[in-house]
């Protein structure tokens, strides 16, 4: 069972499944112009991991959200790694490395400091959400840990999964505000391919909490069923839950071109 954990922020999103193949779409030309669109200003940590050859090959192949589990495009090229959100491509981590034979060595992040597609001015935190991401994707649990996976309101919700292969848990927190735009934007672009539970009775469980009030989240994903995704939001002290959403994708038979359902 893969358990992948959060400090502060994992959006409650993780899982957005795109139109079109998001993977046919980003050619090393669009690779290219997202690299570049790094931003000039940026904060900087040093880094000391290690991959493996299978490891960086799966970074270097790239991963794009074309699946309902990734919300980053990930990708090598012209000498450094990258982590772009897939609903803008704005770049937000890029990561120096050294090859050594069949082994790498992540060596330093720069992390965007462009307060118009990314809020956080907190480096320790910036860091470990990085090491969190890269620890979900390459399957791994070395590289950072979050103690709020043994809460007892969280472990009593995680009982309800005992006994399914193949989860991944994310725990981490941000405020209202961001958690309900995130899935505006979602709504937004996916309206006719994704189903939503939950939300509206979210947004009023919310209306009692200030826009800046951080929410505690449990993300749980089967990699066997992936087109459903489902989120837990507590209070901050993780003692009550709020809210949960499940996201389901739609199988293209269930639309047509225009939106509406087939019959």
């Amino acid at each position: 069972m893969c358990v992948a954990e959060s400090k502060r922020w994992f959006a409650p999103v993780l899982f957005i499944a795109q139109p079109l193949s998001a993977s046919s779409k980003m050619t090393p030309e669009r690779q290219i112009q997202i690299a570049e669109s790094f931003s000039s200003e940026f904060a900087e940590a040093e880094l000391d991991i290690d991959l493996n050859e299978s490891e960086f090959g799966l970074l270097g192949r790239g991963i794009f959200a074309d699946s309902m589990d990734e919300k980053w495009n990930i990708f090598v090229t012209n000498g450094f790694l990258y982590f772009a959100r897939s609903w803008s491509d704005k770049c937000i981590y890029k990561v120096s490395y050294e090859t050594n034979g069949p082994a790498t060595k992540l060596t330093k992040l720069k992390v965007t400091r462009d307060s118009f597609e990314y809020r956080s001015k907190d480096l320790i935190y910036d860091t470990n959400l990085f090491k969190k991401m890269l620890q979900m994707y390459l399957n791994r649990d070395d590289l950072y840990s979050d103690d709020r996976i043994n809460l007892p309101l969280i472990k009593k919700t995680l009982e309800k999964y005992n006994g399914q292969n193949g989860l991944t848990k994310n725990i981490g927190s941000q405020s209202k505000e961001l958690n309900l735009s995130i899935y505006a934007s979602l709504l937004k672009s996916n309206l006719n391919y994704l189903k939503v539970a939950g939300l509206e009775e979210l947004r009023t469980e919310l209306k009692k909490y200030e826009d800046e009030y951080e929410l505690l989240s449990l993300h749980i994903f089967n990699n066997q069923n992936p087109n459903s995704t489902t989120t837990y939001f507590f209070n901050q002290e993780g003692t009550k839950i709020l809210g949960k959403i499940k996201i389901v994708r739609k199988k293209p038979a269930d639309n047509r071109v225009d939106g509406s359902a087939i019959k």
